[in-house]
């Protein structure tokens, strides 16, 4: 009995002792820190990158013209296609020409009479001198015939304006195009009166190659503008969406800072010239610019994936010298070849957080940076969404480094 009762505390106590003993080796692994966050680093680089500004914009013709009848007349002929490309001086439409060439004959026989009438009167002049001279003429009679050889002149100077306007008119039946582009609808048919009071527009005529563009940046940017524009050739990139994704850049180069700034909007016109030579870009299309101003040196630069936002500022986490996470707001400028640039609160070297576990990613936490080079982190990424594409992800990368080239 007294064995029974010595187990049974001896049990009792060794239980407790083991009880005692989890419970104590529980509290020190509660106690115990977390091991650091993996993360994947960035150092911020500085490097010189393009000053790119971004526009909507609207293109515009070089040359456009309305072609119009300056004379009345019925149309005998149209000489080209709706849509066709024309050449300079090329027949677009023919108005009946019997009334002028009519006109053309009587204006020349008009001069013809007119200038045998001054001839008559210069030979009178003449010979009333000759008299006057030998006393055989008054002064009178010498003033008539002067007087009437200066108003046959003046006749003849008249009927000369009467037969350059005649050939001017049946010039205005032969319509010719005065540039090379391309003709659209027209809006009259052979056998309609055209002229000054009915159908006077015909047609319009295009230059589709070189065409403009013109947008209005906001009037803080004016004096980059012109300084731009004085130092040279300012590089333009027009972009036209084809729709599904698909676009088309074109390479030009900025022709006009305007002259003034509207005061309504601040903002000023500024017109840029490119090369269209198939002809796929027709005047009043929405496009995409970007302008390069000047080159930004030593900018400070970071994969976008650093950047982390709130619905009124940007911030990234950096890593302190005891890889200790810090938020740090900044804000943000151009993107450049995957990379973008940081206007404030960064400077270059320092390390940031571009990969991790959004658990573990927060202010104060102790992370185990691994460090990567940033142009590499952004090649691999873009390497990875182009896998994505090709099997059928989705990709939203839009690509910011263009051919500046003219």
């Amino acid at each position: 009995m007294h064995m029974y009762k010595s187990f049974l505390l001896g049990g009792i106590s060794l239980a407790t002792m083991a009880v005692l003993s989890g419970c104590g080796g529980s509290e020190t692994k509660a106690g115990q820190a977390p091991p650091p966050a993996p993360v994947t680093a960035v150092k911020a680089i500085s490097e010189d990158i393009p000053d790119y500004r971004y526009y909507p914009g609207i293109t515009q013709a070089v040359l456009q013209a309305d072609i119009v009848a300056r004379v009345s007349g019925y149309l005998e002929e149209r000489n080209f296609v709706e849509g066709e490309h024309v050449e300079a001086g090329q027949r677009l439409y023919l108005i009946q020409q019997d009334e002028y060439q009519a006109d053309l004959v009587q204006a020349e026989a008009q001069l013809a009479d007119m200038t045998a009438q001054a001839e008559f009167a210069r030979y009178t002049l003449e010979q009333t001198r000759s008299a006057f001279e030998g006393g055989a003429a008054t002064v009178y009679e010498l003033d008539q015939a002067s007087s009437q050889f200066k108003e046959s002149m003046a006749q003849v100077e008249s009927a000369r304006a009467q037969l350059m306007n005649a050939e001017l008119n049946l010039s205005y039946t032969d319509v010719v195009a005065p540039f090379e582009g391309r003709m659209g609808q027209t809006h009259v048919n052979v056998g309609n009166l055209v002229g000054p009071s009915s159908n006077t527009t015909l047609g319009t005529l295009v230059m589709l190659d070189p065409m403009r563009v013109v947008f209005e940046p906001a009037g803080s940017e004016l004096v980059h503008y012109l300084k731009a524009d004085s130092s040279g050739t300012v590089p333009v990139q027009v972009t036209v969406n084809e729709g599904g994704g698909s676009k088309v850049v074109f390479n030009g180069s900025l022709d006009l800072v305007n002259n003034k700034v509207t005061q309504s909007t601040s903002t000023f016109l500024a017109r840029a010239v490119f090369a269209n030579p198939d002809e796929y870009v027709l005047p009043g299309l929405y496009v995409s610019i970007r302008v390069r101003l000047d080159t930004i040196k030593g900018a400070v630069m970071l994969p976008d994936a650093a950047f982390r936002s709130t619905p009124t500022s940007q911030y990234v986490y950096v890593v302190d010298s005891k890889n200790t996470l810090q938020r740090r707001t900044v804000k943000t400028g151009n993107l450049y070849n995957g990379l973008r640039q940081v206007t404030s609160g960064l400077k270059a070297g320092d390390v940031i957080v571009v990969e991790g576990n959004p658990m573990f990613v927060k202010q104060g936490a102790q992370v185990k940076p691994t460090i990567v080079d940033s142009h590499e982190f952004v090649s691999k990424h873009k390497a990875e969404e182009a896998d994505a594409s090709k099997s059928g992800g989705a990709s939203n990368t839009q690509e910011d480094q263009g051919d500046d080239s003219q």
